[in-house]
């Protein structure tokens, strides 16, 4: 009977060889989702930018490592280094050798210094934690534990397997790099076209009235802020839905310059006359139950949102009891507080929702979150 090996993937498909095989899988997997995010994110194609999958709450979310300064080394995404990671420990377990495995075992421990300066930086200068990027923190933590256990245990790589791979991570870098560049020169010439645009729109002005109805505030006074967003918004309206899934991402990038209130514009006759008819048939009743409690209204609006199918089904109910706020729909004083703010919209002559307004110029509709970005940027700018 042959003599085993000492090594981790030398022995051919053990037990901890499958699960080294398993969790490099699972590395590549989640680094290529990172790749794709950090594209879709700073680069979108679409409307309302990358998807939320990552992006749990205002803690737990990859938007925040996404536009720091770490997301990139030259252009190239990140993440693309943690792929070479995985993929290395992927083919050191298809095609075994000691010089191999010795690179790969010095490779796991540097990786997971790395993963936690990265941990240390998210959570003490960014103030949030990426899913995705913990989970890959884990995954790395569990292929050095393997390798250590099982494996040859060094810190020293092999001088020409380390070449090799340099070699694949220099030309990988270099071309994703020139893509990025690519990308970048696209988003220049269309974030300068949308500031173009945005400052052609007529300046209407804030609106006359302050709504006490706040998304986020950064000053006491909304009118000290250097962005300030005024968003006229139906529950039951879809697109609307899209800006509010929006805010939090405006939120986590522009939070210390950034006032939003919120303006009831429900398209339902009911409590709006300029409706003629009940078009969003729960509209209404939405808005009054998110006027109910001012110092309760962002939490509501967010569920409110996020059950929007489920409003024809009776959901209101269930929403008013889990905040406190039953017999709020149909109460007076709450519609009268929702009219106050559909009058403000007279000002702006409203013909849908949403309807945006960002420093006094009106947006209509949505558009993506890098254009918004790209507007905030040029405020800023402006009024340094």
């Amino acid at each position: 009977m042959e003599e085993q090996k000492k090594g981790l993937t030398l022995n051919g498909i053990t037990g901890m060889n499958f699960l080294f095989i398993l969790n490099a899988v699972a590395i590549i997997g989640v680094t290529i989702y990172l790749t794709i995010h950090f594209y879709d994110t700073l680069y979108p194609t679409k409307l309302g930018g990358a998807g939320s999958l990552c992006n749990l709450s205002n803690f737990f979310n990859c938007d925040g490592a996404t536009y720091s300064k770490l997301a990139h080394i030259g252009g190239i995404p990140t993440a693309f280094f943690g792929l070479i990671m995985g993929m290395i420990f992927l083919f050191s377990a298809l095609m075994p050798s000691e010089a191999i495995e010795k690179t790969v075992n010095a490779f796991s421990k540097y990786n997971v210094v790395g993963c936690l300066l990265l941990f240390l930086f998210s959570l003490g200068a960014l103030g949030s934690l990426c899913p995705f990027c913990t989970v890959y923190y884990l995954l790395s933590a569990s292929a050095a534990y393997l390798l250590w256990k099982g494996g040859l245990n060094t810190w020293k790589p092999d001088v020409k397997v380390t070449a090799t791979w340099a070699g694949i991570v220099l030309i990988g870098g270099f071309l994703l790099s020139q893509h990025t560049a690519g990308k970048e020169k696209m988003k220049g010439a269309l974030n300068q076209g949308i500031v173009e645009q945005y400052h052609k729109l007529a300046d209407l002005q804030e609106p006359s009235t302050e709504s006490p109805f706040k998304i986020h505030m950064s000053t006491e006074k909304f009118s000290d802020a250097p962005i300030r967003i005024s968003v006229f918004s139906d529950f039951e309206c879809p697109f609307c839905k899209v800006v509010a899934e929006q805010m939090p991402e405006l939120i986590r990038r522009y939070g210390d310059k950034l006032n939003i209130q919120y303006f009831f514009y429900p398209l339902d006759h009911k409590c709006n006359s300029n409706i003629p008819q009940r078009f969003h048939e729960n509209a209404c009743d939405a808005a009054m139950l998110a006027a109910c409690d001012a110092k309760k209204f962002a939490e509501v609006h967010d569920d409110i949102f996020a059950n929007q199918e489920k409003l024809k089904d009776g959901v209101l109910s269930d929403l008013a009891k889990k905040h406190g706020l039953e017999g709020c729909i149909g109460k007076e004083e709450n519609k009268n507080l929702v009219i106050q703010t559909i009058n403000a919209a007279t000002q702006f002559s409203l013909k849908s929702t949403p309807t945006i307004i960002v420093n006094g110029r009106k947006i209509e509709g949505t558009i993506p979150s890098a254009q918004f970005f790209a507007i905030f940027e040029d405020i800023l700018k402006a009024q340094k």
